[in-house]
This record gives C-alpha cells, structure tokens and sequence, in this order.
C-alpha cells in the first residue's frame, strides 16, 4: 500500500530563503514527531506558576507536531527545520495545516477499517472465556 499524504495549499505561503512554497504535503504522524517538538520547543521557565505559560508551551508542541509531519513544500528542494518551519509559518497557514493532519489521520482510519487484511486479523471477541461448568 502506498504512504497517504495530504496535499495542502495555503494562503500566506512558507517563505524559505527568496522562495515562497504556496502548497505543503504532510505525511502520517509519527511518535517521532512528538519527540521533535519537545526538543525543539523551549519550556518556559516559570511553566509550573504560571497556567498562561503551560497552555502557550502546550500550543507550541502541537503546532511542531503538525510541522513535523511536513514531508515537502512545494517549489522548495531542501525541506527546512523544525525551527525554521516554526518561525516561518503564518498563524492562518497553521491552521490549514492542522486541518490538513486531522483529514489524513482519518484517511489513515479508513484506509485501515476498509482493508480485508485488518478484519481478518481482529480477534473474534475481547471479553474473557467463560469457564466451562
């Protein structure tokens, strides 16, 4: 089977260098992807006090998360950093692209459910054996 992807065009554009890629294609995530974001995403330093500061960083990471699936940009030969992609990207871009990520899970889900392979491969029930009397 083929990776899905999501084609996703966006409004603003992700400007790289002199060039501006209208169009991002986001690949499944991957557990990677969380772990990206928390290396790359500063943890404020008064987080634990400060309620505004834990939701701010929690946004971040979900943003990087979704940024980290970008798997090209169009018109764009080298694919930029996390950093790079977080600093470039538009608020409203950002927005298309979360949309684009929630649209290619669920083409993931029901490429999955709609697969002989997968219901052959679900067990027949999940409650426990009856003992036999």
């Amino acid at each position: 089977m083929a990776a899905i992807t999501e084609c996703c065009p966006l409004v603003i554009g992700v400007e790289i260098g002199d060039q501006v890629a209208m169009a991002a294609t986001l690949r499944a995530a991957r557990l990677q992807d969380a772990y990206d974001a928390v290396l790359v995403v500063p943890v404020p330093e008064d987080m634990g006090a400060n309620a505004p500061a834990r939701v701010a960083y929690q946004m971040a990471i979900d943003d990087a998360e979704v940024l980290a699936q970008i798997e090209s940009l169009e018109g764009i030969a080298a694919l930029p950093s996390l950093q790079e992609l977080i600093a470039a990207v538009d608020p409203d871009d950002m927005a298309l692209l979360k949309a684009a990520a929630k649209a290619l899970k669920k083409k993931r889900i029901d490429s999955r459910s709609a697969s002989p392979a997968s219901a052959a491969s679900k067990p027949a029930s999940s409650a426990p054996a009856s003992p036999s009397i």
